[in-house]
């Protein structure tokens, strides 16, 4: 386990502010307590056992759909405007769905959590994917998307990732449900302390998936 590195497109991000496409965690949701016991509870005992980890707070867990990498201060809010629309009719023919969180995964740069199955998360982002480019065009689109996760927690310093994970694997319940009703679009803060990795944004559009409110 190493610090963790926050990137803009494929290059260091070290400064201003990135649009990107989230699913926020609704805590509202009674439905999500199985989800912030198994967050907390695993990123509570690597603290205890002193792993230099920073804990994502639970206002601000995610999942990253898609980044825009152009630099959020260049997109006008004609061009907002027309990302947003162009978004929505896309995400239109995707419904509410499930997935299952977990199993913990003591990573290269922290924590994540696995998201399954895959397909539905998949289809958010071919639908953001698709629309950012064709708002903004094909530069705001170099965010490298692979297998879908929950990070719960960024590395600030070495440590041992398999006692990390040995750790997690103790951890019971081992999984939870994350019922996804929507789409955000948010202005990103990446910070960068000593002994901190933080991530806070603000919400710009909330769309929900299959055209409900």
């Amino acid at each position: 386990m190493k610090p963790f590195k926050f990137k803009a497109g494929t290059e260091s991000w070290t400064s201003g502010t990135l649009l990107h496409w989230y699913v926020e965690v609704d805590w509202s949701d009674p439905r999500h307590k199985a989800l912030r016991d198994l967050v907390t509870t695993s990123n509570q005992v690597l603290l205890d056992a002193g792993f230099p980890i920073t804990p994502v707070e639970l206002p601000w867990l995610h999942v990253t759909v898609d980044q825009i990498s152009i630099p959020a201060q260049q997109i006008g809010s004609e061009q907002r405007s027309r990302l947003v629309d162009e978004v929505s009719a896309r995400l239109v023919g995707i419904d509410r769905f499930t997935v299952i969180v977990g199993s913990l995964l003591s990573y290269h740069s922290g924590v994540i959590a696995d998201l399954s199955p895959d397909e539905g998360l998949a289809a958010l982002h071919a639908a953001t994917r698709s629309g950012t480019r064709a708002a903004l065009g094909d530069e705001a689109c170099l965010y490298e998307w692979g297998l879908q996760h929950l990070t719960t927690a960024y590395a600030h310093a070495e440590a041992d990732s398999d006692a990390a994970q040995r750790i997690l694997r103790r951890v019971r319940p081992s999984h939870a449900p994350l019922h996804i009703n929507a789409v955000q679009l948010v202005d990103v803060t990446a910070q960068t302390g000593d002994r901190s990795k933080t991530v806070t944004w603000e919400r710009l559009t909330r769309i929900s998936l299959g055209g409900q409110k």
